[in-house]
């Protein structure tokens, strides 16, 4: 199946999408996430996520708001795509981010992200991207269920998605690199006296996904700076308050 521009892809939606308010981005089967909130006066449908098993479904929430559902589920958040993506541009301020986790990569088609865009699951390609001449637009191969290929035209910024698919890609080399030296350095040997003691003795292990310990850490860096800056002055309300407040304005889109 072929869809060219986006004007097909309007009509693509109407005549295929179904409405789902509680569609939420599927790392293995959402193959693309359009921004259509300005080109629909339907308020139930702000955004259009493809789907590699459900076809077209449409949501009335905008893809930053699926997004940051999505990463509240990761390990990690915006801060951490962040200060990877300013650890390989060396500039002080990210106006737009590519979203790299593991092996999931999502690349933004054109403008700033801390508002709605469209974006691509560059993990479900299944071909290389075509950047088309003398026209806005890129072009998307994505495999279905059915084993049928999909093609979309897509307008981009062409010059913006390139600059943003390299950063993507120096990001999750980056972080092969990070995981490959914690795996070295903290690989706990299962057959090991130690690791089997631990086994033996300790009784009970409440598993701790790792995305609220690594909130915890997050907690623990702004407590030591509330503290190391205004000492004891600052109540535990305000504590709270100021670290929901800081989160929602850093760590989400």
């Amino acid at each position: 199946m072929t869809v060219t521009g986006y004007k097909n892809l309007t009509q693509w939606l109407l005549e295929h999408a179904e409405i789902d308010p509680q569609a939420k981005i599927d790392r293995h089967n959402t193959l693309l996430l359009v921004d259509c909130h300005e080109n629909f006066s339907d308020s139930n449908c702000r955004s259009l996520l493809i789907d590699q098993h459900r076809g077209v479904v449409g949501s009335p929430k905008e893809t930053k708001r699926l997004l940051n559902e999505w990463l509240e589920q990761q390990m990690f958040g915006l801060i951490w795509q962040r200060s990877v993506q300013k650890s390989i541009t060396k500039k002080e301020r990210v106006e737009s981010l590519a979203i790299v986790h593991g092996n999931s990569m999502f690349v933004p088609v054109k403008g700033a992200t801390q508002h709605s865009t469209s974006w691509v699951a560059m993990h479900n390609l299944v071909s290389k991207i075509y950047y088309l001449p003398n026209k806005p637009a890129i072009q998307l191969n994505f495999k279905m269920a059915n084993a049928s290929i999909l093609s979309l035209e897509m307008p981009a910024n062409c010059s913006f998605f390139r600059r943003q698919y390299e950063i993507a890609q120096k990001m999750m080399l980056q972080q092969w690199q990070i995981w490959r030296s914690a795996a070295a350095e903290l690989k706990v040997e299962e057959d090991s006296l130690l690791f089997k003691s631990c086994l033996a003795e300790v009784d009970r292990l409440e598993y701790i996904h790792p995305r609220e310990i690594f909130n915890l850490y997050q907690r623990e860096l702004w407590e030591c700076y509330i503290k190391g800056s205004w000492d004891d002055r600052c109540s535990p309300k305000e504590f709270e308050k100021n670290q929901k407040d800081v989160k929602r304005r850093y760590d989400y889109f």
